[in-house]
């Protein structure tokens, strides 16, 4: 039996989850060793979970902020984090940090110093 791929919405063009890219694009995927640094850095904040008070995470992916917005600094990332308490009210948050703090060498040229 073929598979059936899900069809775009035909009035607005939109594709469906199911044809949406595993990772986007503007997104930079976090190596484990990037996420146990995230999570140092979290520790070592004392960061807890603003819905829940949690403070278990999952590390996502980083999205670079240095290009979006004016007030971040050239080497700024907000990493995406999912609360572990699985009746947090809203398990999705995240975290701005700088590429030095958890980025490896492999993820390019930024300031690294911090």
């Amino acid at each position: 039996m073929a598979e059936v791929k899900p069809a775009s919405d035909a009035l607005t063009g939109k594709r469906s989850r199911a044809q949406m890219p595993e990772t986007r694009p503007e997104l930079t995927p976090l190596d484990d060793e990037e996420r146990t640094r995230v999570l140092e850095q979290l520790r070592r904040r004392e960061a807890a979970c603003d819905a829940c008070g949690g403070r278990g995470f999952t590390v996502g992916d980083a999205l670079y902020l240095g290009f979006l917005f004016l007030h971040a600094e050239q080497d700024e990332y907000m990493v995406g984090l999912t609360c572990a308490n699985p009746g947090c009210p809203r398990p999705r948050t995240g975290i701005p940090l700088h590429a030095g703090e958890f980025l490896s060498e492999a993820h390019g040229p930024h300031d690294r110093r911090r």
